[in-house]
């Protein structure tokens, strides 16, 4: 979502997705397609694409018509004319939309019950000594976005990946990171 005046606004692929998911309209403007949404609304509209499965970057236009006016008088003129400066002001998913709730304005829904873990896997094979193959070990790094609270470690773990299966059951992440390389075992449980 790009900041643009009083609107946010979606190109290319991201319009398409909007519209959809959000019930806009996208057209066609110059040569791709674009959305957009009014900038009080950011909030409820980032709301619903996390809900959706998507991950949500706003970006924010970080100057406005007085500061490049007046940065164009003290260069001489000129400078009105070019694009004003944006940047990536915040990415939002579902491990960290309520974290972040009181940057949304317009609020929302209540964050819901129960832990918000986001969870980072990694894995390594590594050759067992004194027999034939390989074990994998894993290391899990998970943070509880809304209190901070953060756990990890590593641990060896069979091919059928049972330990890794019950770190994830017990902490029910709304969201897992899975690391590369990864195992195909790993990655499995991950997804």
């Amino acid at each position: 979502m790009v900041e643009v005046g009083y609107r946010f606004r979606f190109f290319g692929e991201d319009a398409a997705v909007a519209a959809a998911v959000l019930g806009i309209v996208a057209h066609p403007y110059r040569s791709f397609l674009t959305a957009s949404v009014p900038t009080f609304r950011l909030g409820f509209h980032v709301r619903r694409l996390v809900a959706a499965g998507h991950k949500v970057g706003v970006v924010r236009q970080t100057e406005t018509a007085a500061i490049k006016a007046a940065a164009a008088a003290q260069k001489g003129g000129g400078a009105a004319a070019a694009p004003f400066a944006r940047e990536l002001s915040a990415v939002y998913t579902r491990a960290t939309i309520e974290a972040a709730a009181g940057e949304l304005e317009g609020g929302g829904a209540a964050p819901e019950e129960g832990s918000r873990y986001l969870v980072c896997v990694v894995d390594k094979e590594v050759e067992v000594t004194g027999r034939e193959g390989f074990d994998v070990k894993v290391g899990v790094v998970a943070i509880e976005v809304s209190t901070g609270e953060v756990v990890h470690g590593e641990f060896m773990d069979a091919a059928s990946r049972s330990g890794l299966e019950a770190v994830l059951l017990g902490l029910a992440p709304v969201e897992v990171i899975l690391g590369t390389p990864l195992t195909f075992a790993t990655e499995k449980v991950g997804n």
